[in-house]
């Protein structure tokens, strides 16, 4: 198992990935990645205050990284699409996450995953069915919802601002990642907006004289964007569990990404509310810069947990 540098040279929201290893079994080629959760990395503090806990969107920032280092790529690999994604437990400071990925090529310096996340006691953490590789040829995106549509110009400030969203977000900078929210039907719909700045922290240690490419808005945080507007969806429709509950990511289906992101556009999220049973929200939307969809989200499912589960002694 090769130890990775810190360094990187692309725009991502930390070093996701501490170790990783290709090896060929009878099975075909595994990708073997480990990664200790710590508070001291880039936007971990700002996640959970007083609660050190992985982002699910880091680890698939880090199954990109590891296909980046284990395949010595000269171009940056994205993430292409979300096939499937199951959260099963917390990740939380101190815990040393293995990714263990069955890989198979589909098509030229792209690749599809299987993976199965795991803690150091064995528990596991997540299911992850990834594409992965470099954005090449990529087609304009589809909807099951029906056509694509763009959504209308912002022409007023926000409903939501951001102070009120700081309010019912448990989130603190750098990882709160909508700025305003522009239009929302409780019940039903939400847009929000988060503006991509030069001096977001993703780009911080970067050296000088990169491609433009390099500096493409990483899709983990694209992602993470879209669900804390979907979060907001749900805050704005019904209650979520009390003040000491909190909302996770517990699945994504048919997630699927095209172009990049460049620092002075804008993201635009638009969330619908599929169903809302008990403590399970059930979303769906799309994610432009202008008038181009970025992304589609077929399924995302969120969760309300008491803070004392999240936490609970093992």
């Amino acid at each position: 198992m090769v130890t990775v540098n810190d360094k990187l040279s692309f725009a991502a929201p930390l070093r996701a990935v501490d170790h990783v290893e290709l090896t060929q079994t009878a099975d075909g080629t595994r990708l073997r990645s480990t990664k200790v959760v710590r508070e001291s990395d880039p936007y971990m503090a700002g996640h959970f205050p007083d609660l050190t806990m992985l982002p699910a969107v880091f680890l698939l920032e880090g199954v990109r990284q590891a296909v980046a280092e284990a395949f010595a790529l000269s171009e940056v690999p994205e993430l292409l699409e979300v096939r499937s994604v199951r959260l099963q437990a917390p990740m939380l400071g101190g815990d040393e996450i293995t990714v263990d990925a069955v890989v198979r090529a589909e098509g030229e310096h792209r690749w599809f995953l299987d993976a199965r996340c795991t803690r150091q006691d064995g528990t596991p953490v997540a299911r992850l069915k990834l594409l992965v590789g470099v954005a090449t040829g990529e087609q304009p995106l589809t909807s099951t919802h029906g056509p694509l549509t763009a959504p209308e110009p912002v022409t007023g400030p926000p409903i939501i601002g951001h102070a009120r969203i700081r309010e019912l977000l448990p989130v603190r900078h750098p990882m709160l990642l909508v700025d305003g929210v522009v239009a929302v039907e409780p019940g039903r719909l939400i847009s929000g907006v988060k503006a991509i700045s030069g001096s977001d922290v993703c780009y911080q240690n970067l050296p000088d004289g990169l491609p433009g490419e390099r500096y493409s808005f990483p899709r983990s945080l694209i992602f993470e964007s879209f669900g804390q507007t979907s979060a907001l969806l749900w805050l704005a429709t019904a209650e979520t569990g009390g003040p000491d509950s909190v909302l996770m990511l517990a699945a994504i289906r048919g997630c699927r990404f095209v172009g990049d992101v460049q620092p002075g556009e804008v993201l635009r999220h638009v969330v619908r509310l599929e169903q809302l049973v008990a403590d399970s929200a059930f979303m769906s939307g799309e994610i432009w810069a202008a008038d181009r969809c970025v992304a589609v989200i077929d399924s995302l499912i969120a969760v309300a947990r008491p803070r004392t589960a999240v936490q609970a002694p093992r």
